[in-house]
């Protein structure tokens, strides 16, 4: 396995502390110039997005993108987990620059130029001429993807073609908050460092029928009619935080006919 000190090389990404912490709040205002819209319509929007980044919506028809756990190492107590992505549907001859959106950021950058993709569809620092990353003494080196996530963030990349015409949005949640009953399952991610901005995903019920979905932080209860998508899925956003308390847990349960799962998380402090 390849060192992770050797920069260029193995790109070794600790999103936490990446950027100073936004609140919806102040996401809003930068996104309106200063004129803070509705903040709990910037989040639910932020949530919409990442379910569609997760589910490859975003990006260019035709090619697709596969990540790939290669390690997973406790450091003192921080968990690192180290992928390899693999794209199909891409052109080779061209390069790429990769860009991030940790959950601390209104939205993505770009944080490295000059990837290749393998004949095998690796994502690499090819060295061989000078626009392309890597050493040209060692070519078509991997490029070694590693995280220090916190439980359930969704951590979000993008590659784009230096041409501009072709974008890969992909994710990985490398220490997922989920439960599993039956056949069914339930996951909350945090979009936002302090879960201010939830997003609830389900899979595994029947396809199209109706659920009904449940929530509870403190005193606040919440039951809804809800109906699963065409792949047994089911998808929403969720603003957990209640008035007047900086943390606290909530109780999420959705139940079929034939399926119940339920899951609780901590936000907050």
């Amino acid at each position: 396995m390849k060192s992770l000190l050797r920069i260029n090389f193995v790109f070794f990404l600790i999103l936490r502390g990446f950027i100073g912490l936004s609140s919806p709040q102040e996401i809003s205002a930068r996104q309106t110039g200063g004129n803070a819209a509705d903040p709990t319509q910037v989040a639910t929007k932020m949530v919409s997005v990442t379910n569609d980044w997760l589910n490859g919506k975003l990006s260019t028809p035709g090619v697709n993108v596969e990540v790939r756990e290669v390690a997973r190492t406790n450091d003192g107590g921080r968990l690192i987990v180290q992928y390899h992505v693999f794209v199909t549907g891409a052109p080779k001859d061209q390069t790429y620059g990769l860009a991030t959106w940790p959950i601390n950021s209104a939205g993505p950058a770009e944080q490295m130029k000059g990837l290749s993709i393998g004949a095998d569809g690796i994502v690499m620092c090819a060295g061989r001429t000078p626009d392309q990353c890597g050493d040209p003494n060692k070519k078509d080196d991997p490029v070694e993807f590693a995280f220090s996530p916190v439980r359930g963030e969704v951590i979000r990349l993008g590659l784009v073609s230096a041409d501009g015409k072709l974008k890969v949005l992909f994710a990985v949640v490398p220490d997922p908050i989920v439960s599993t009953s039956k056949n069914c399952s339930l996951e909350v991610l945090r979009v936002l460092p302090k879960f201010e901005a939830t997003l609830v995903r389900a899979k595994g019920f029947q396809p199209n029928e109706e659920l009904v979905f449940a929530s509870k932080s403190y005193d606040e209860s919440h039951e809804n009619k809800v109906k699963a998508d065409s792949n047994g899925g089911y998808a929403t956003a969720l603003l957990p935080f209640v008035k007047n308390h900086q943390d606290g847990v909530t109780n999420l349960q959705l139940k079929g006919a034939s399926c119940v799962a339920e899951i609780s998380f901590s936000w907050g402090k």
